[in-house]
């Protein structure tokens, strides 16, 4: 019986390479970004930094849309275990923070985890953030700094059976082995690793294997473009470019297009999703005056009811574009 193909009768130099090169594809990650308006943003954080006391950065930004989605569509809060998708229990984000190596002249990647950040506003996750980001630099952070000493003694031959017996033991056996050092689900239901730092517009990240975390937001530097603006003009704004990385066996098109909508709405309107700075300030000093606590809004924008936008309201919108 015929088939509906044929072998070439004399494949190029380069295919014959590329077949001897690589196995057939079985992947299942998804990459996405987007160029996000940010010229609301950018007043929103410097006003929230200013009156908290507390640098707000677009990071924070991204570790609450996450949690916000989330707790809104907890179907999308899962984890691949056992070769079955499950449900996570809590919403927990994970920053990596790079640490210059001044030994090396090279810089180690770290991180922390952010555990149940629905229950935070954006004050307290960029207050967290920051503070764990010091200690696990300044090498005061007791997890980090045993996983590390871990690690440097590990010779490299071993290193690879030994995180797939991490792997294993982390996720698959069914009770806690934290009093061996085997510690609980140390990553959450998703990563945020800003490349604004190294003054990076646009980067790609990919899904990190023994993680077991089906998502990873790159938030980019912020910097001007021309965009369309609501009178069809163009004009310069203030710009975001971020980049996502999806587990295709967790995640759709359909689900994914509920976290893109969140993210592009929630950056361009982030007082209607984020607590009000002189709401934040007047609960922080309570004898403050109100002619102390008023503040200029911006241009008015229709408020929406709270939380992430709904996918009903967007039923008839493709899942990475309008």
């Amino acid at each position: 019986m015929s088939k509906y193909w044929a072998p070439f009768k004399k494949n190029s130099a380069w295919r014959r390479i590329s077949v001897g090169m690589w196995d057939a594809p079985d992947d299942p990650t998804i990459y996405g970004y987007e160029t996000l308006d940010a010229h609301r943003l950018v007043p929103y954080l410097e006003e929230l930094s200013r009156v908290s006391g507390v640098k707000v950065t677009p990071a924070a930004v991204f570790v609450k849309i996450a949690a916000t989605v989330f707790e809104e569509h907890p179907d999308l809060n899962v984890i691949m275990v056992n070769k079955t998708v499950q449900k996570r229990n809590s919403i927990d984000i994970f920053c990596q923070v790079s640490i210059p190596n001044e030994s090396t002249g090279q810089a180690d990647l770290s991180g922390v985890k952010l555990k149940r950040v629905n229950e935070m506003n954006l004050v307290e996750i960029a207050s967290r953030l920051s503070r764990r980001a010091k200690k696990v630099r300044d090498g005061q952070d007791e997890e980090m700094e045993q996983t590390k000493a871990t690690i440097n003694v590990v010779p490299t031959w071993l290193m690879r059976p030994m995180l797939k017996a991490v792997d294993f033991l982390t996720y698959n056996v069914p009770f806690d082995l934290g009093s061996i050092g085997v510690r609980d689900d140390p990553f959450g239901s998703a990563m945020v690793s800003s490349v604004a730092a190294f003054d990076i517009k646009l980067g790609f990240a990919p899904l990190v294997p023994m993680s077991r975390v089906p998502m990873v937001f790159l938030p980019g530097v912020m910097h001007k473009a021309v965009l369309v603006n609501e009178d069809g003009e163009p004009e310069v704004r203030d710009v975001l470019q971020a980049s996502c990385t999806f587990d295709h066996r967790c995640f759709d098109g359909y689900q994914i297009g509920f976290m893109v909508r969140a993210v592009r709405e929630m950056i361009k309107n982030p007082r209607d999703y984020f607590v009000d700075p002189q709401e934040w300030a007047a609960a922080q000093n309570p004898g403050r005056t109100p002619e102390a606590q008023a503040a200029p809004k911006p241009a008015a924008v229709k408020p929406k009811a709270g939380g992430a936008p709904r996918p009903e309201d967007h039923a008839s919108k493709a899942a990475m574009g309008e």
